[in-house]
């Protein structure tokens, strides 16, 4: 479970929407008036790279989740593969 922190972003207005459903995450940030308004397109280029590593940062453990699993699910068809080869020997 999260953490609950104190908040770093005063005024910024998190709209966060998980849908396991469709297998979606979307995050929306509003932030107060004119928090961008200098930003260029090489700092915007940062900000959007620095977002992207955080999400992953979150998302990985339910990757590796889904991999384990997969992984798993992989072996068990192998072993059934192995033992139909067998009994046809």
């Amino acid at each position: 479970m999260a953490q609950e922190t104190k908040c770093l972003t005063n005024g910024a207005q998190f709209h966060i929407h998980v849908m396991s459903q469709d297998d979606t995450v979307k995050v929306e940030v509003s932030l107060p008036k004119h928090t961008l308004w200098d930003v260029d397109e090489k700092e915007a280029e940062l900000l959007s790279r620095l977002i992207h590593n955080q999400l992953e940062l979150v998302l990985r453990p339910y990757f590796m989740k889904r991999n384990r699993e997969y992984e798993a699910h992989t072996a068990e068809r192998l072993v059934s593969e192995a033992h139909a080869k067998l009994k046809l020997v």
